[in-house]
């Protein structure tokens, strides 16, 4: 109700300019204005007082005005005189929280003959003060009355309980229209109880005197119940005012516990009145439960006969004419205030309750009321009770009633309609190619339609059925659509549509049934040639059983154009056996997609999936694919030799566990039971009396030095040919690479002992590090150590100016840098001999050597001669 266009109070208004006078947003002095302005989208700044005088009017739209007030200037007003207008169009008036020594309470003065105040469109007034009305016209339509809250004061300065309310209301010889507006934050003020002076106590109240009228409706008015003084809040109105309140609420959280103890929150003087009037919202409805448009409500009071009275219109049984507007309805005629609208409602005010000085603290209630229903020749009744005051929440303002007029029917049955407007040209289809129809039904009626059928039918003749769809439901619309099967004739046809073909539903006379038909015009063509051309799946694409396969592609003619409206059946076969199938269309630019979903239960394999479409004239196309079953990569086949990866896996992993523990089984126990040829270097076994490789025979006790290849007695620890010390035992690794650095630091020592002597002065060691990098002979100790390693396996030779045994592959002495390129050594007599043919792996810390060629007696060949023999 609240946003019906509603005409509030007649109200001369004069003319309105579009300028306004203020250019800035600061009024740095007082405003006095006699002539009409127009300020949109500022909020003024206002040192001083803004005056309106007769002709002058004040029409603020989307701004306000925020006054500057001090204890300087605390006359600062906002004053409309008589014939002046001040009008706040979703603007605001308030005083600025923020200044030196502030002074928030503001007057707002409405008096003089003719004088009028208006606020619209969430309006607002913040202000504690004074609003203050005199012989004047005020309206407030959607908007508030409101103060300023604690935390808003806070660090002002100023006492709280003193301005943290509105305005003090008082209207003298006024007329007051209230619409959905809100009144609230009353002015209490606690301090003269607090210091025990009770007769000082002020309490701020809405006050009506001099014959003046409030007419309020579905607002707040922040009025209570409170028997507190200082905290409680009235609605009061003089011996020649009257209060006319429809579904107004007022602050109940003020409300004591008791109901004993509450005070009145409406007061009247004697010969004045407050009424309280709520709103019935009667809905009629037919014996279907449909509603009735156009029902006539007459309310009278119960028990007795008496009509319903509007108290605000000289107790006449018509609302009153600010009543009637902010309805939206008229007094009599199709829209009556107490006629049903299309949802067959009617929104009633009643007169329930009237408050006198005689009926205080309460109130005189009379809120029951018969219903009287006339529709037609039809009758209906009803009632309805309200709560009396003090009962004024919401839900005791209004009352819903339903009443049935039960020998009526006003719902009409199911009209069902086509209309030959929604199908225009020409349809092509190709012959004996099936094609689709969508089918627009309409329902015009106010009954739902069930089992509604729909069928085509071709040139009109009814046993000539093409396609027929039966079991629709239609509310009001559905578009259906139709699958026509394929038309054999070429040429120009007609396809009548029929909807309820077999007059199966009621739709109320001839006159509803003469709408169900509609005709298509169809051109039947030739089929077309052409051919399939499938876009997805790939090639080989591989997909597990069950899933879902979208087949996608092109229908195109000859010349690659698109062939649209082609039908096309979509197969997943395995050899001739289709295991699935769909069928899609061909639409724009030809395009057709599809889905088939492979069987759970399909094996592995190869499979093709074929489009063929209706026309013989256009070429199918099919595609290879594969079903595979994912499977964990263990059970897989190894390519090549088709058995399991997990198979595969153990084979190996067992080999290569063979291959180590033989391996670890000689390198562990067998080198111990084994031993090395003094002649080939062929491990053999420890008792072997001949060499299987190279055929030689073992003498007992005797092997062969694997430095000069003489043969000793095995038990003997120096070559007595060419002094070779043998190293028998455990030696460990760190033991021996120890024993070895020393050696190789007795030779770098001696190198630097004899560069010194060279320079006839000691070095430092980076001298010496640098000088040795630099020389032919440079070897650091691993280079050295595997010299002297390779020296005991593969043999040594001399050099030939030191006589230092190098490896057989050195190039220079690692111990002087001369060449070796003699071959040759003498023995201990000085007579020179040929080095070996054969070399020996010299006995070592791990292999002593009793244990090289373990024959212990000389070779019986040829090759075991000496080598001065050879």
């Amino acid at each position: 109700m609240g946003g019906a266009s509603i005409v509030l109070v007649t109200i001369d208004t004069p003319v309105r300019a579009s300028s306004c006078d203020q250019g800035g947003s600061l009024i740095a002095a007082n405003w006095t204005i006699t002539t009409p302005q127009t300020c949109s989208g500022i909020v003024y700044t206002v040192d001083g007082s803004v005056t309106i005088n007769a002709g002058g009017s004040l029409t603020l739209i989307d701004g306000g005005l925020s006054f500057v007030k001090d204890t300087s200037h605390v006359d600062y007003a906002l004053t409309v005189n008589g014939g002046g207008e001040l009008v706040l169009d979703h603007s605001n008036v308030t005083v600025q929280t923020r200044a030196i020594a502030p002074y928030l309470k503001l007057a707002l003065n409405v008096t003089g003959a003719g004088s009028r105040f208006m606020m619209t469109n969430g309006a607002t007034l913040k202000f504690p003060g004074w609003f203050n009305a005199t012989d004047a016209t005020i309206s407030i339509t959607d908007s508030r009355i409101v103060g300023f809250t604690n935390t808003e004061l806070a660090g002002t300065g100023v006492y709280q309980d003193d301005n943290n309310d509105s305005a003090v209301i008082s209207w003298a010889s006024t007329t007051a229209s209230v619409y959905n507006s809100q009144i609230t934050q009353l002015y209490e003020n606690w301090t003269a109880r607090n210091s025990g002076n009770v007769s000082g106590i002020v309490e701020g109240n809405v006050s009506l005197s001099a014959g003046s009228a409030l007419y309020a409706y579905d607002s707040y008015i922040g009025v209570d119940f409170s028997n507190l003084s200082g905290v409680h809040n009235e609605l009061q109105v003089d011996d020649t005012s009257a209060a006319y309140l429809y579904n107004v609420t007022i602050d109940p959280q003020q409300n004591p516990a008791v109901e004993t103890s509450w005070k009145p929150a409406f007061v009247a003087s004697p010969g004045g009145r407050i009424d309280l009037l709520r709103w019935l919202r009667a809905k009629v409805v037919d014996a279907t439960g449909f509603p009735v448009d156009g029902a006539t409500i007459w309310s009278t009071l119960s028990p007795s006969a008496t009509t319903a009275q509007y108290p605000d219109n000289g107790l006449s049984p018509i609302p009153s004419a600010a009543t009637l507007s902010y309805l939206g309805r008229t007094a009599s005629g199709p829209n009556a205030w107490n006629r049903t609208d299309l949802n067959g409602l009617a929104v009633i005010p009643l007169y329930t309750d009237e408050i006198t000085s005689a009926s205080l603290p309460n109130a005189d209630s009379f809120g029951n009321y018969h219903l009287a229903v006339a529709y037609g020749a039809s009758n209906a009744s009803g009632g309805v009770a309200f709560n009396p005051y003090p009962a004024v929440a919401w839900e005791d303002n209004n009352a819903g009633v339903t009443l049935v007029l039960g020998n009526v029917q006003v719902r009409t049955p199911p009209d069902l309609a086509l209309l030959p407007s929604d199908y225009p040209g020409t349809l092509s289809v190709t012959q004996n190619q099936s094609f689709v129809v969508h089918v627009l039904i309409y329902n015009q009626g106010q009954t739902n339609a069930t089992n509604v059928s729909i069928a085509a039918f071709l040139d009109g003749n009814r046993s000539a059925q093409a396609a027929r769809v039966d079991g629709l439901a239609v509310a009001l619309f559905l578009n259906e659509t139709v699958n026509v099967t394929g038309l054999a004739s070429l040429g120009t046809h007609t396809l009548t549509l029929v909807v309820d073909p077999d007059n199966a539903i009621n739709e109320g006379g001839v006159a509803q049934e003469s709408n169900n038909f509609a005709n298509l015009t169809v051109d039947v063509l030739p089929p077309p040639t052409g051919f399939v051309a499938i876009l997805t799946p790939d090639v080989g694409q591989a997909l597990e059983p069950g899933t879902s396969l979208s087949v996608t592609g092109y229908v195109r003619d000859l010349n690659t154009n698109p062939i649209v409206g082609v039908t096309l059946t979509i197969e997943l076969r395995s050899g001739t056996t289709v295991l699935a199938t769909n069928r899609s269309t061909s639409g724009t630019n030809g395009f057709f997609v599809g889905r088939v979903t492979v069987p759970g239960n399909a094996p592995d394999g190869s499979y093709t999936v074929v489009v063929t479409p209706s026309p013989t004239g256009i070429q199918s196309d099919s595609r290879t694919i594969a079903v595979q079953t994912s499977k964990p990569f263990l059970t897989t086949l190894v390519p090549f030799l088709g058995i399991p990866w997990w198979l595969f896996l153990i084979i190996l992993a067992t080999a290569a566990a063979i291959v180590i523990g033989v391996t670890l089984y000689f390198k562990v126990y067998g080198l111990g039971k084994m031993v090395e040829c003094g002649e080939c270097g062929a491990f053999i076994h420890v008792d072997a009396t001949r060499c299987p490789k190279c055929g030689v025979e073992f003498e007992n006790d005797m092997a062969k030095c694997s430095n000069c290849q003489a043969w000793i007695p095995v038990d003997i620890r120096e070559c007595p040919e060419c002094g070779v010390e043998f190293t028998t035992g455990g030696l460990g690794i760190e033991d021996y690479q120890e024993k070895m650095r020393l050696q190789y630091e007795e030779v770098v020592q001696k190198l630097r002992e004899e560069l010194e002597e060279t320079f006839n002065r000691p070095l430092s060691d980076q001298e010496f590090k640098g000088w040795w990098r630099k020389q032919p002979t440079f070897l650091t100790f691993e280079d050295w150590l595997r010299e002297e390693e390779e020296v005991r396996k593969k043999g040594s030779k001399p050099c030939p100016r030191c006589g230092t045994l190098n490896a057989m592959t050195a190039k220079v002495c690692h111990q002087c840098g001369s060449p070796m390129t003699a071959l040759t050594r003498r023995d201990v007599s000085g007579n020179r001999i040929l080095t070996s043919r054969r070399t020996q792996t010299p006995p070592t810390a791990e292999r002593p050597a009793s244990e090289v060629a373990k024959g212990k007696g000389q070779a019986k060949d040829s090759s075991d001669k000496p080598d001065d023999e050879l």
